[in-house]
């Protein structure tokens, strides 16, 4: 995962108390061979998420009672080897009973290469980077977050920070927010990994990627609303950008209310 787009909003729940809402879009940037399961019910239908078959974690996910948890690596210049995968981190809190706060607060972060996680539940959105200080609760508002901290000032995440604003005018529509995600892109003209492994340490300026050998694999466009609904939606795509498949869920959380 390379960019996330969100807006996070209170409003009053279907037992009118007041909790956070969010519509979230996200692409992510992955090597094309690197082999992986688009977004289904897996853990015993306990998560919904696509799933990184090499590494056995994902990107971003729900869990069944709402549960959230999003990644982003942290692009930094290392040969540091670490004994543990940064894309467990969201599997183990989507199947955690812990807060999304003191998930946090316990994790070692030390432990892993450079990642920025946000995790969530019914107190929020939590945000966490183990190459910067601090736990912040994500406030209301339109954020971003790419391969550096939340909001860092850059061309990239200022411009779908406004596109995200611009959408949230009008009735929501998946379609919208897909095609929102393939704007300003670009292509690599790498021919292979060895070539392009120099940019591994720096973040792509391009908010969707084509090439041959790494890109923009899928969109995933996420929304919770006050009746209880989460839907979530991925659009896949191959080499160059070429679309791929599209799958849609959609499920309520209110009986994991009590």
């Amino acid at each position: 995962m390379c960019l996330i787009a969100l807006s996070v909003k209170k409003e009053l729940d279907w037992k009118g108390k007041e909790a956070h809402f969010f519509t979230l879009v996200a692409n992510r940037d992955e090597y094309h061979e690197r082999p992986t399961t688009h977004l289904h019910w897996w853990k015993g239908d306990e998560i919904l998420a696509g799933r990184d078959d090499l590494a056995g974690g994902t990107w971003l996910g729900f869990s069944k009672s709402g549960r959230f948890a999003a990644l982003t690596n942290f692009k930094e210049n290392t040969s540091k080897n670490f004994k543990l995968s940064r894309g467990l981190l969201v599997t183990d809190f989507l199947e955690s009973n812990q807060s999304a706060k003191l998930y946090l607060e316990d994790l070692n972060g030390q432990d892993y290469a450079g990642f920025n996680l946000i995790v969530g539940d019914k107190n929020g959105l939590f945000y966490y980077c183990n190459r910067s200080e601090g736990i912040y609760l994500i406030p209301e508002g339109t954020h971003a977050l790419g391969n550096l901290t939340l909001n860092n000032n850059t061309a990239k995440i200022d411009s779908v920070k406004i596109d995200l604003e611009e959408l949230s005018l009008s009735e929501f529509r998946t379609q919208f927010a897909l095609d929102m995600m393939k704007k300003e892109y670009g292509k690599l003209h790498e021919k292979s990994k060895e070539e392009l492994k120099p940019k591994e340490g720096i973040e792509i300026p391009y908010r969707f990627i084509r090439s041959t050998i790494y890109g923009t694999r899928c969109t995933s466009v996420c929304r919770t609303l006050p009746n209880g609904d989460i839907k979530f939606c991925e659009q896949s795509y191959s080499e160059e950008g070429v679309e791929g498949k599209r799958k849609e869920f959609t499920f309520n959380i209110k009986p994991f209310d009590v």
